[in-house]
């Protein structure tokens, strides 16, 4: 078996490192431009850019998967060179939307491709999909989720743990989700703070963000869908007066105050946990999945719970589980039973436990 991460940046080598510590003992090979300073034992470097189409069609040759992993800038032309060879994929790149266009191109050449496969959207969306299998449909589904510092810093009461200007986008871009079968994207600062709490974590507020994607165009008779960002008390209230003052609508003081956010709150003074809720309802029955992982082994929570997805979902296509051609989004994963139960049990023997609570009246 041989899989090729495409991607050297640090999600890329943790998701290389899983793959090459399973029990096939798969070859692994990670590709980029410019081989990174250290490689995870027994992984192998290939120079390559998959840009340039003769290059990625070159590096997938005999490859059972591929994961991209590189920056969402490039994401999309890099897919496109690799549907091309009738390669599997699994996306980790998050593209703006993701890139379901390319369908029809991925069917012609036979490459099946799973996008968006992260924790959320990820292996929220697998959930969400899943409930609407059992169920027979949905009249609600709520994905709470957060990556936040187990103790937070004063004041900011958060930290950085991704590109701190795609974290201040949350903030900003509009947050689309439907309420009573109306679609809606309003800005996340103007909608109403709600309060949430966890019987482990304990007292945290959330604002509406723009997390559900492809889900709003999977599921259009499902009358309320909203994703929610966790985040401690005290947050959102900074990140309110700052777009009270206008400084997060103007994109050169969006950006420098972002920059100074990260240098100031950076991920390796403040190790994480991430906290994931998928709620789901039809009429009296209701769904509901928890999970919480926190910073481990030198490992950031939102590294492992998206590197870990990552990891599960391309076994699934090295594996042939799941065969199907074109560009799918992952709440398609959802709709199978078999391959959901795979993918949980592949996170809980590394660490990672989903917990579902069983229906109860809504």
């Amino acid at each position: 078996m041989r899989i090729v991460v495409v991607g050297g940046g640090m999600q890329g080598l943790v998701i290389a490192k899983n793959l090459k510590n399973r029990e096939e003992n798969p070859e692994v090979v990670v590709a980029d431009v410019k081989q990174p300073a250290k490689l995870p034992d027994g992984v192998k470097f290939q120079q390559a850019n998959v840009l340039d189409a003769k290059q990625a069609a070159e590096l997938v040759k005999g490859a059972d998967a591929v994961v991209l992993a590189v920056p969402s800038s490039i994401a999309h032309e890099a897919l496109n060179n690799l549907i091309k060879t009738g390669v599997a994929v699994a996306d980790v790149s998050f593209t703006p939307d993701p890139p379901l266009s390319l369908h029809d191109e991925a069917k012609k050449h036979g490459a099946i491709c799973v996008v968006d496969i992260g924790v959320a959207p990820g292996l929220s969306h697998i959930l969400v999909g899943s409930a609407f299998e059992q169920m027979g449909g949905l009249d609600s589904a709520r994905i709470l989720v957060g990556g936040i510092p187990m103790n937070p810093p004063e004041v900011f009461k958060h930290a950085v743990y991704f590109n701190p200007h795609d974290l201040f986008s949350e903030y900003v871009r509009p947050a689309r989700a439907r309420k009573h079968g109306a679609d809606i994207a309003p800005s996340p600062m103007d909608v109403a703070i709600e309060k949430f709490h966890d019987n482990e974590v304990g007292q945290l507020e959330m604002f509406l963000s723009d997390g559900l994607r492809s889900l709003l165009n999977s599921y259009p008779d499902v009358a309320d869908m909203a994703e929610l960002t966790l985040r401690w008390p005290g947050h959102l209230e900074a990140m309110s007066n700052l777009h009270k003052m206008g400084l997060l609508h103007d994109e050169e003081s969006c950006r420098a105050i972002a920059s100074q956010m990260g240098v100031r709150y950076p991920a390796s003074e403040y190790p994480d946990m991430l906290l994931l809720v998928v709620e789901a309802k039809k009429g009296a029955k209701s769904k509901r999945w928890r999970m919480l992982d926190r910073h481990t082994n030198a490992q950031s929570a939102m590294s492992r719970t998206t590197g870990y997805t990552t990891s599960a979902i391309a076994m699934l296509l090295a594996r042939k589980q799941f065969n199907e051609p074109g560009v799918h989004a992952p709440e398609k994963l959802g709709h199978s039973p078999h391959l959901v139960q795979a993918i949980l049990a592949d996170l809980a023997e590394r660490g990672v436990k989903v917990t579902e609570d069983a229906a109860t009246p809504a």
